[in-house]
């Protein structure tokens, strides 16, 4: 498995993801680029394909023993999980894409043992980059102030559900001061990742290779996603599913038990 010189090949997924952003932009800024839909329903644009293209072929190129999970080119019936694969989402939030929100990612990490290993997360628009190796915390989280006088939340711009609202009523009802951080793409989970806000529900249905590019960042910065039907460590290249279930990502494992309470609770009484 892949182990050694994580650095260099970190800097290297950096680089890579930095050489996306000149014409994934270039396409982005063209009024007359548009979405064509898959067969699932989902859009695809040019750049989800120029980015796929350039990030199989690097990948193939450099760790050619390590298969890979893409977005654009999985197909349900080939699927055979392996302990340890890259999987990327060349476009993650092509609806903010579409939309011209700027709020869309690139991605790329490595699975090894159903965990992420190392990720990079590219935003083109924002000209940024994260990146982690998850088992090696790069800082200290700064902890939740302990009377909560406010918890930060993201919520997403283009999938809130009835469950979000319900919950954030829960909250409201348990006398949590809310403050709402609204994202796109990946970027909900580097907010969290930049202690820019503090949990992150998610009710709906994601891929994983939606998230486990940030995941991996997320865990590299002290924190961690948790399904929320029994609160283990989300996990990937699963066998039943590409799906994730609900989870939520939380920024400061030291409140991970009272998070996973509260949100137990909504779970038992609401959901």
């Amino acid at each position: 498995m892949l182990s050694k010189n994580l650095e260099s090949i970190i800097a290297q997924l950096e680089e890579l993801t930095r050489s996306l952003f000149p014409e994934i932009l270039k396409i982005y800024q063209n009024p007359n680029s548009g979405a064509q839909e898959k067969k699932d329903g989902s859009p695809v644009t040019a750049a989800d394909m120029h980015a796929h293209k350039i990030i199989v072929k690097f990948l193939e190129s450099h760790f050619p023993d390590i298969p890979i999970v893409s977005e654009e080119s999985f197909k349900p019936k080939n699927y055979r999980p392996a302990k340890e694969f890259w999987i990327i989402d060349p476009i993650d939030g092509t609806k903010e894409f579409v939309n011209k929100s700027d709020e869309f990612t690139t991605n790329i990490a490595l699975i090894q043992n159903g965990k992420p290993f190392i990720g990079v997360v590219g935003a083109p628009a924002f000209d940024q980059v994260w990146s982690g190796i998850a088992n090696q915390p790069v800082n200290k989280i700064k902890p939740f102030n302990k009377k909560w006088s406010t918890l930060r939340i993201v919520t997403s711009k283009s999938h809130r559900t009835i469950i979000d609202t319900a919950f954030l009523n829960f909250l409201d009802k348990k006398g949590k001061k809310l403050k709402i951080v609204s994202k796109g793409s990946s970027l909900k989970i580097c907010a969290l990742a930049d202690e820019k806000a503090d949990i992150y529900p998610r009710f709906g249905p994601t891929s994983e290779w939606d998230i486990a590019a940030a995941d991996a960042v997320l865990r590299s910065r002290g924190g961690g996603i948790f399904q929320i039907d029994n609160q283990k460590p989300l996990e990937y290249g699963k066998k039943s599913s590409i799906l994730n279930p609900m989870f939520i990502a939380i920024r400061d494992m030291n409140e991970k038990k009272t998070i996973l309470s509260l949100i137990g609770s909504f779970k038992k009484n609401l959901l």
